[in-house]
């Protein structure tokens, strides 16, 4: 082997065992990257797991008031309505006895409200 052959092998093994290490050298990085890529990828899903549970928790609390809202707002309907019966029925016994001892001062009452409904409901269409 003459000494430009010897060079030249040299050369290419030179260059081999570069492109081996750069080789090696890539596929570290690469590993490394994967290795990050994967990290962050654990810790964007731990993440979205979080707001996922965080909204879970807001909308069984929206959930939970709103049906507080519900069942207080039929109390009080009811607490309500009971009282409007107990009025009107106190308000038919005033009149039906205001009726048996004045009927006629009851009747002009009366047809006086109505009247006055009247005139209430004709100047508010007019409008």
């Amino acid at each position: 082997m003459s000494g430009t052959e010897r060079d030249l092998d040299e050369t290419v093994a030179a260059a081999r065992h570069a492109a081996e290490r750069a080789a090696d050298r890539a596929g570290d990085v690469t590993e490394d990257l994967v290795d990050e890529a994967g990290d962050r990828l654990d810790d964007l899903g731990d993440r979205v797991e979080n707001v996922a549970d965080a909204v879970g928790d807001v909308m069984s609390d929206v959930r939970r008031s709103a049906t507080e809202a519900v069942e207080t707002i039929g109390t009080q309907a009811s607490v309500v309505a009971g009282e409007a019966r107990e009025v009107l029925d106190d308000g038919v016994a005033y009149v039906k006895a205001r009726y048996r001892e004045h009927p006629a001062a009851v009747i002009a009452v009366g047809a006086a409200v109505v009247v006055g409904v009247c005139l209430v409901v004709k100047a508010l269409t007019r409008r």
